[in-house]
């Protein structure tokens, strides 16, 4: 059984995947077996790097971006770094000194090192850095130091955080900037603490570019072709080794953004950390005019897209492994009134429809890219949904990164707003970010379904398709008003058809039995035309990694007709809102059904 699934898991690979998982891992087993041999041979190929220069106007306009991302991540907690209390995704460790840091603790994420991982970034010390006090300088040097002094390479599982390349190409990063930011700031480093950290930064280019991760490539590849970028450009063009950039971040950039400007991953998260990720490229001053050209093209796509998967309380849905507070607000990049009542992102697979202050984001299109769908969640056909301007029906979110029953829970298609089977999941989730048996899901525009309401979407998913069952859903939406919602299964199967809402916990239930919800005295009735709507129960969601919201559940249980299971459901926001008749309905269902 676990062969079959590690079967289904890898056939997806492509052939320089599979070639580079013996490469990366020859070369992380030769760090592992021959520490101190290989940290002198990176060393070697570190002091062939030139030295970076932290005032030039390239560094100095990407640590602007690092700055703006760094002081979204931290807010105000970056002071609190000088007593070594640190915030990470949302839980504060206090080590009393920076002498007493243990980057490798446990940071409450079991098996998973991504906080480990987070520490070791070092993001924190850019907004530290751009206050120019001197004794901060001081502190980015005892960091470094204990980080080198704890994390020998001989140390099991050091290359799964601090020493892992995705780490190390965040470090460098935000160390070039921080340094940038200081003396913009008027800090003046002294020589010994500036040479100590440029050091640094050197060992950490020669460990990237050693150790790219042409195996998992998609964001991990990218983030390394970024830092490497930034490193480069920090010293004048001077990096020649680093030439090779132009071309492999072109070919990145075709693997990683789709044509209509979405990520491949389908993360509204990572979506925004790339088009912060593309500015930066953009304002390295290390490529040429026609692909400095190709770097603008790309990331007005990327913010075009944005859209599609933003709120109108200006931050992103939190489909696929995405939350709140790992980025700035949507609303830093895109003005109030630029969205459209309808966008579509074909490639993408996500359709977005409202008006002003109202909005329903819809998930029609694959969990991720087959060759590494890792951060996918069975969220097919899934909605968010906003009325008022404030978020009404939410995703899940992300309650932990760690494998076992709370990590496969969240990604399951149970807790997302789609319809499902009970009992039966589309995808085969398996330890944090594995995936065996894939589905995809696809947008549906019936002609017919145009004449039922002003503004819709519609969409199927295969995920069932082995128990020979096809699954639909119709969004429907009247601005100002309400909208309907229709769910079909079709064909043959033993298991009962749900659907699931999950309202945001802001929403307070004031009357159980017409499933009405108020916020700032805007109402919102629930109410099932086709099915039955159980039982309110109190739900939860992470809408920022591992902090845990309570809000409500709303089950629709399926009306079975024959080969069919059907569901129809009406959220209305204005009393002189009339539900759609049932003929409207029916007529939503045939146009489902022959489609």
């Amino acid at each position: 059984m676990k062969l079959a699934r590690l079967w289904r898991t890898v056939k997806h690979l492509s052939s320089e995947q599979f070639l580079y998982f013996f490469i990366c891992g020859g070369k992380q087993f030769l760090m592992g077996f021959f520490p101190s041999l290989m940290e002198k041979y990176i060393k070697r190929l570190a002091f062939q790097l030139p030295t970076p220069e932290t005032t030039g106007l390239p560094l100095v306009t990407m640590s602007n971006t690092v700055l703006m991302l760094q002081r979204a991540v931290y807010g105000d907690s970056a002071a609190n770094i000088r007593t070594a209390k640190f915030t990470l995704l949302n839980q504060t460790f206090n080590f009393g000194a920076v002498e007493k840091i243990s980057w490798r603790g446990d940071f409450l994420e079991g098996d998973n090192p991504l906080r480990r991982m987070n520490l070791a970034y070092m993001g924190y010390i850019v907004p530290l850095l751009a206050n120019g006090q001197s004794g901060d300088i001081k502190i980015v040097c005892q960091l470094i130091q204990g980080l080198e002094d704890q994390n020998s390479w001989s140390i099991s599982g050091v290359f799964r955080d601090v020493w892992n390349p995705y780490t190390v190409s965040h470090r460098l990063v935000n160390l070039l900037c921080g340094l940038a930011v200081f003396q913009k700031a008027g800090g003046k480093p002294d020589p010994i603490s500036k040479n100590k950290i440029l050091e640094h930064i050197r060992f950490c280019a020669a460990f990237v570019n050693f150790n790219l991760e042409r195996h998992l490539q998609y964001n991990h590849l990218f983030k390394n072709y970024v830092a490497l970028t930034v490193f480069a450009s920090a010293t004048n063009n001077k990096a020649f080794r680093f030439k090779f950039l132009e071309k492999a971040i072109q070919k990145a950039i075709r693997q990683t953004i789709l044509p209509d400007g979405g990520h491949v991953e389908r993360s509204p998260m990572y979506h925004l950390l790339a088009v912060m990720d593309l500015d930066i490229l953009k304002a390295s001053d290390f490529f040429s005019k026609d692909f400095s050209c190709l770097l603008e093209k790309t990331q007005k796509k990327m913010v075009s897209a944005l859209h599609a998967i933003s709120h109108p309380d200006g931050e992103i849905a939190l489909f696929n492994d995405s939350w709140l507070g790992e980025t700035p607000s949507v609303s830093k990049f895109l003005k109030p009134n630029s969205f459209p009542d309808t966008l579509r992102l074909n490639d993408t697979g996500y359709v977005r429809i409202g008006k002003k202050d109202e909005a329903v984001l819809f998930d029609c299109g694959p969990c991720g890219p087959n060759q590494n769908p890792a951060h996918g969640h069975a969220d097919f056909l899934s909605v968010e949904i906003s009325v008022a301007g404030h978020r009404l029906v939410v995703d899940p979110g992300v309650p932990t990164y760690t494998s076992g029953p709370l990590r496969d829970t969240s990604r399951s298609a149970e807790r997302h707003n789609g319809p499902y089977l009970m009992g039966v999941e589309p995808v085969e989730f398996w330890k944090s970010f594995r995936v065996g048996k894939r589905a995809n899901a696809t947008e549906i525009r019936p002609k017919a379904l145009s004449k039922i309401a002003p503004l819709w979407c519609a969409g199927c998913q295969n995920g069932y398709a082995n128990l020979g069952v096809e699954t639909q859903r119709f969004v429907g939406l009247w601005p100002g008003e309400g909208l309907l919602i229709c769910d079909l299964i079709f064909g043959e199967t033993e298991y009962n058809a749900q659907a699931s809402f999950l309202i945001e916990e802001d929403w307070k239930l004031i009357n159980d039995s017409e499933t009405t919800f108020v916020r700032d005295q805007k109402s919102v009735f629930v109410k099932a035309m086709i099915g039955d709507l159980g039982k309110i129960d109190k739900g939860s969601y992470w809408p920022r990694f591992g902090l845990e919201t309570h809000g409500h559940t709303l089950t629709v249980s399926f009306e079975r007709q024959r080969n069919k299971q059907m569901a129809a459901v009406i959220l209305g926001w204005k009393d002189t809102f009339m539900p759609p008749s049932q003929e409207l309905v029916d007529t939503v269902f045939e146009n489902l059904i022959t489609n």
